[in-house]
């Protein structure tokens, strides 16, 4: 059965949450450079929750509409375990799964053997792997390799925290 995973639009200030979010399978806007009225109107044309840290971007989006989250701290772990309750996401899935998504521009990742990818992949991963992950949109390759350790320990804190929340 697929989730249906809850969409987000981040600003300027939460690039990291953003990437995170993305990491986990979240189909996650991220936007430098954009106005409050742009982001307030997307989010709300789209049904995407707007995150943020600027407390008069959240006070404008919740005058018209409940698609607003402010997060009050620096504390990465944290506010994503905030954000994923608030959205009612009891627990996330190792990476790569199936909805992780590209870092830099939000696209799938579709799994391909390693023997399909032109761009060069340094000699010492090429022999240890046998699939590459090829972003949809920008045509980024990601690979298994010792990162994805790094961030499925991250993801453990994340999912042990949201165990003590419910």
């Amino acid at each position: 059965m697929e989730v249906d995973y809850p969409r987000f639009i981040v600003d300027c200030m939460l690039g990291n949450i953003a990437k995170k979010l993305r990491i986990m399978g979240f189909d996650t806007e991220f936007w430098l450079d954009a106005n409050d009225e742009f982001l307030i109107n997307k989010s709300n044309r789209e049904q995407k929750l707007l995150i943020t840290r600027d407390r008069g971007l959240y006070l404008k989006i919740s005058k018209l509409s409940r698609n607003g989250l402010l997060l009050s701290d620096d504390y990465e772990v944290e506010n994503l375990v905030f954000i994923l309750e608030r959205c009612d996401i009891k627990h996330i899935n190792p990476v790569p799964n199936l909805n992780t998504r590209c870092t830099i521009c939000n696209g799938t990742l579709k799994k391909f053997a390693k023997t399909v990818v032109s761009d060069p992949i340094p000699e010492k991963v090429y022999k240890n792997i046998s699939l590459i992950y090829k972003c949809s949109k920008c045509s980024k390759v990601y690979w298994e390799g010792t990162h994805i350790e790094n961030i499925n320990k991250f993801i453990d804190k994340i999912n042990n925290s949201l165990r003590q929340y419910r």
